[in-house]
C-alpha cells in the first residue's frame, strides 16, 4: 500500500487518493528474500555426494570390526599354528530419507499473472522450494534425528560413541567385541580437554586435532565445522598476532587494503570453518573418505512437472519436487563430535 504524507508525497486526504489512484507505483523487479542461511557445509556434502538406487537397505556397507586373521613368529623348523576362521565383517544398513515440498499453481494465479507481472509468483515459489529444502538439508546435518524414523542420519549419530545412539546402522556399538565401531565423543570441557570458558585457542585446537587423529588410526579429519560464535573465539587468537609485511619500493597509501581475518582457518593443515547450523558448544570433524552424502538416482531434486486439480473438484495444477537422501559414515572413528565447548564469542 502506498505511503502518505512521506518525502513529496503528500499527506493522507484526498489529494493523496487522487494521486494514488492516478499514479503507478515505482517498482524494482527483483524478489529480495529475507530469510535463509548458507551452509559451506552442505555444499561439500554436495558436492562430493554418492549415488544411491532402490533396495531394501539403499545403502549397505560391509564394515570390518575385528582382525580376520593372526601372525606369530615362527623358528628354525617354520612350524605355525593352524589358522581360525574369525567373523569380523558385519553390515552397516540405512535407509535413504525422503524429503518433498508439494508446490501449488491455483488457477487465478495463472490467469492474473498471465501477463503484466512484476514478479513471478510461481518462479519465487520454485526458488522457495531449493531453499526450503537446504536449510532442511543443512540443519539435520547437525541434529538429533532419532525421534522420527522418517528423518536422516546426521554428524551425530555418525561419531557418537555409543553414550547417545547405542545402535548405528543396525550394528550394536556397545556389543562384546564391537568397540571398533564407536566414534569419538568428546566432552570439550572435561579431562583431556578442559578449555574451561575460553573457548579453543590454536595451541588447544591443534591437540584436539592431534588427538583425534591417533584416534582415527593415523588419519586426519578432511575439515572441522564450528558454530560461527566458537568459530570467532579461535579466530581472535590468530587475529591478535597478525602482522603486515610491506614490500620495499612500495608505495602505501591510505587507500591500500590490508587483509585481516581470514573465512576459514588451517591448523595442522586441516581446514577449520563455521557454519550456522552447527550448534554453539560443538564441534565436528569429518573424514570424506569415510563420511559423505548418500543421494538416490531416482529422486534427486525431481520435479513432478504440474497435474490437474480437476478430478478433485477444482481449477489449478499442483506439483512436487522430491530427494531422496542420507548421510552416514562407514568408519564412525574417522571422525569426532566435540561437546561442551564454551566461551563463544556471541
Amino acid at each position: 500500500m502506498p505511503l502518505p504524507g512521506i518525502g513529496v508525497a503528500p499527506a493522507a486526504g484526498s489529494l493523496y487518493q487522487e494521486l494514488a489512484s492516478a499514479t503507478r507505483r515505482a517498482f524494482v523487479p527483483r524478489l529480495f528474500v529475507q530469510i535463509y542461511f548458507g551452509s559451506p557445509t552442505l555444499f561439500y556434502m554436495t558436492g562430493n555426494a554418492q549415488r544411491a538406487a532402490g533396495g531394501l537397505n539403499q545403502i549397505t556397507i560391509p564394515m570390518q570390526g575385528n582382525s580376520m586373521v593372526q601372525g606369530q613368529f615362527t623358528g628354525y623348523g617354520g612350524g605355525f599354528n593352524s589358522p581360525q576362521i574369525i567373523p569380523a565383517i558385519q553390515n552397516g544398513q540405512f535407509n535413504l530419507a525422503y524429503w518433498v515440498v508439494p508446490v501449488p499453481l491455483p488457477f487465478g494465479e495463472t490467469i492474473i499473472q498471465a501477463t503484466d507481472r512484476e514478479i513471478s509468483l510461481l518462479k519465487a515459489r520454485m526458488n522457495d522450494v531449493y531453499a526450503v529444502t537446504r536449510q532442511n538439508m543443512a540443519r539435520l546435518m547437525f541434529t538429533n534425528n532419532s525421534a522420527n524414523p522418517l528423518f536422516t542420519n546426521s554428524f551425530q549419530d555418525a561419531f557418537d560413541d555409543g553414550t547417545n545412539f547405542p545402535t548405528y546402522g543396525g550394528i550394536s556399538r556397545n556389543a562384546a567385541g564391537n568397540s571398533a565401531f564407536k566414534g569419538q565423543y568428546i566432552n570439550l570441557n572435561s579431562g583431556t580437554f578442559s578449555l574451561g570458558t575460553a573457548g579453543f585457542t590454536r595451541q588447544s585446537m591443534a591437540t584436539l586435532l592431534q588427538y583425534v587423529t591417533v584416534q582415527a588410526g593415523g588419519e586426519a579429519p578432511t575439515f572441522v565445522v564450528m558454530n560461527p560464535g566458537d568459530y570467532a573465539t579461535l579466530s581472535n587468537t590468530f587475529i591478535a598476532i597478525e602482522q603486515s609485511n610491506p614490500t620495499p619500493g612500495n608505495t602505501y597509501t591510505m587507500d591500500t587494503a590490508v587483509r585481516s581475518s581470514f573465512p576459514n582457518l588451517v591448523i595442522s593443515g586441516i581446514p577449520i570453518f563455521s557454519d550456522t547450523f552447527c550448534p554453539v558448544g560443538n564441534v565436528f570433524g569429518v573424514n570424506v573418505k569415510y563420511t559423505g552424502m548418500y543421494l538416490s538416482e531416482d529422486a534427486a531434486f525431481d520435479f513432478s512437472g504440474f497435474y490437474s486439480l480437476v478430478p478433485l473438484g477444482q481449477i489449478g495444477q499442483q506439483g512436487v519436487v522430491v530427494v531422496g537422501y542420507d548421510v552416514v559414515s562407514a568408519k564412525s572413528k574417522s571422525g569426532f563430535w566435540g561437546y561442551g565447548l564454551l566461551g563463544a564469542a556471541f
